[in-house]
């Protein structure tokens, strides 16, 4: 063979070869990760088009084929808890994943509430940081990003999965790390924490594209930044526009396997309220089809307590949205975490996180783990009706009966008659039913509790089978049908 048939065979050669992209993996796909126990896995990554994955992992062996847009996806049968294990990746190369753990896999999402770091309570803390190495968990945190063009696929540059230690926790979701605390002493298995928070993002923003529709002028304000001449990510454009959180930091991390999803987010919608009760509901939905788990558990926190107590009743945008939040939980799988009675108003860093996170594990154990006859809910509005001047209250989730917290007088209830004006109201416990009247209110025809946008001295609770107090009810507003 002369020497240029020689150079155009290896130049054939090189050519085939190189027409195949190596097999690559997302972020989080990498060394260190927790993948959820008992469930389907599900493993995924890039390469070219048609081109075979196999991937090893505890004892099995699937095989998959990348799609015409060069993404491939394998699923791996459920695995017991346990760890660390090595993953094997062959294609055109090989890839190898070490340091992975299976446990309990939780997303973590919403603004001040869930973002705040163990560094900003680390005084609070001291001990719990000082231990952190003891408890596995392990946390993988999706830096601040956005994108109005196209769901992006990878989580940004520098995002990794990183283990508790003393120095790292610091980073970690304060609220987050503690929920998993607690519940890695209820299960013992190795706990990962899926960080995808933004601060003052409303919920438009963690919308997608097709969810947007919904909302003609949210899809339109998303249209005119996918429209605009700025590069993905870059620009003036308003990284908190609907949609562009969703695309930058969920569309990345979605498919991965995982138990459940914590939100906890409100404030940035106060300013419509009302609109919330139909966002919220949307939202849930949305994740859960992209996560493609059914009805994925959805826990959220009930926006706290702000700003300073009112003595007299009056209309508030927090309470507005605390009852759009109350109402969601009418969509399966969801539950709720009140937190209006816990720690300082004016202090959220100072806020009660683990009295916050123990109420949203009773919800987990309800809802995630199948738990039966406890308490995991404070007593739920569900009707009322009017004899006379007196309003029957009555409701669910009240388990052995309804309580005063601490005793005494039983707070937080206002009535209105046909005017729409509300009145502080007498109220009285009497079974498992609220009677509620007022003299100034002859013919009552509605009703609250803990409307105001900080409901202190509100206390009504409800009482579990060792006559303990339970759980707190959540501010709502009732009228006759």
């Amino acid at each position: 063979m002369n020497s240029k048939k020689v150079r155009l065979f290896f130049g054939m050669l090189l050519f085939g070869v190189g027409a195949f992209a190596q097999i690559r993996v997302p972020r989080m796909v990498s060394d260190g990760m927790v993948l959820q126990r008992d469930m389907p896995i599900r493993v995924w990554g890039f390469a070219s088009p048609g081109e075979k994955v196999t991937v090893k992992f505890g004892g099995e062996t699937v095989s998959g084929v990348t799609d015409d847009n060069g993404k491939w996806a394998v699923q791996l049968s459920p695995k017991k808890a346990g760890g660390p294990f090595n993953m094997d990746i062959d294609g055109i190369n090989h890839v190898w994943i070490k340091n992975i753990m299976i446990g309990e896999v939780w997303v973590l999402s919403g603004q001040m509430g869930m973002a705040m770091p163990m560094s900003v309570v680390k005084d609070k803390y001291a001990d719990v940081i000082a231990h952190a190495g003891d408890v596995p968990i392990r946390q993988f945190q999706v830096t601040l990003r956005y994108d109005f063009k196209t769901p992006r696929e990878n989580a940004p540059p520098g995002c990794r999965w990183e283990a508790a230690t003393p120095t790292s926790v610091l980073s970690f979701s304060a609220l987050g790390y503690v929920f998993a605390r607690q519940l890695y002493e209820h299960y013992r298995v190795p706990i990962g924490l899926i960080n995808v928070c933004a601060p003052e993002a409303p919920a438009e923003a963690w919308l997608s594209k097709d969810a947007l529709k919904v909302f003609p002028d949210y899809a339109a304000a998303a249209t005119r930044y996918t429209d605009s001449v700025f590069k993905d990510g870059t620009g003036p454009a308003d990284p908190m526009a609907p949609g562009g959180l969703f695309n930058g930091m969920i569309a990345p991390v979605c498919t991965h396997t995982v138990r459940g999803i914590i939100l906890f987010q409100g404030e940035a919608n106060l300013a419509k309220a009302p609109e919330y009760t139909a966002l919220l509901p949307l939202l849930i939905n949305d994740w859960r089809r992209h996560w493609n788990e059914g009805d994925l558990p959805f826990l959220y926190v009930q926006l706290p307590a702000h700003g300073p107590v009112k003595e007299t009743p009056g209309e508030s945008k927090w309470a507005e949205l605390r009852e759009a939040q109350r109402m969601a939980l009418t969509l399966p799988q969801t539950g709720m975490a009140v937190a209006t009675d816990i720690g300082d108003a004016d202090d959220v860093p100072g806020q009660n996180r683990e009295e916050l996170s123990q109420r949203l594990l009773l919800a987990a154990e309800s809802i995630a783990y199948g738990k039966k006859n406890f308490i995991s809910s404070g007593p739920l509005y569900h009707s009322m009706r009017v004899h006379g001047d007196r309003v029957h209250i009555n409701f669910t989730e009240e388990n052995t009966g309804l309580i005063v917290k601490g005793g005494g007088e039983l707070k937080g209830f206002t009535v209105a008659g046909d005017d729409g004006h509300f009145v502080p109201a007498k109220a009285t416990i009497e079974g498992k039913v609220v009677i509620v009247t007022s003299e100034l209110v002859p013919h009552p025809v509605s009703v609250r509790y803990a409307w105001a946008d900080n409901p202190a001295g509100a206390n009504l609770y409800n009482r579990d089978i060792l006559f303990k107090d339970g759980l707190p009810a959540p501010a709502f507003t009732g009228r006759v049908k």
